[in-house]
């Protein structure tokens, strides 16, 4: 059997990236950083254990430490926000995937900062902070 690949990228080309086998999660994220990371309203990611992804075109991101658990990488070319790594895991932004329509969020996190005017997804887990956190 082979294993699920799921592929991406930057808009210019110079990051490609793959990653294999089910996401762990696709999580719509309202915490202010990732609205400040994507410019928009939220942030969506696709969550995958760091041991099945692979970045090519490495040496073009750049990198952010947003926070003790997590760096934040782009490509320095186009400033395309690309992915997250921490403890273990890399989460892509979901509109890098370039079969982004094949996912659909099942998971909302930091909800309380969601802003007011933002319904929630619907059938989806969600959680006050992180989703490790309580639940709504």
């Amino acid at each position: 059997m082979t294993e699920e690949e799921w592929t991406g990228g930057c808009m210019c080309g110079a990051i490609r990236y793959r990653a294999f086998g089910p996401p762990v999660r696709i999580e719509i994220c309202h915490c202010r950083t990732c609205r400040r990371n994507t410019g928009s309203a939220f942030g969506v990611f696709v969550l995958f254990e760091g041991d099945k992804a692979v970045i090519e075109g490495e040496e073009n991101l750049t990198s952010y430490r947003s926070s003790p658990p997590a760096t934040r990488h782009g490509c320095r070319q186009c400033g395309t926000p690309l992915l997250n790594r921490f403890e273990g895991y890399v989460d892509f932004h979901l509109g890098t995937l370039d079969e982004a329509e094949r996912l659909r969020p099942d998971t909302e996190i930091w909800t309380a900062r969601r802003l007011p005017w933002l319904p929630l997804v619907g059938e989806v887990q969600c959680y006050l902070y992180g989703p490790d956190g309580p639940q709504l």
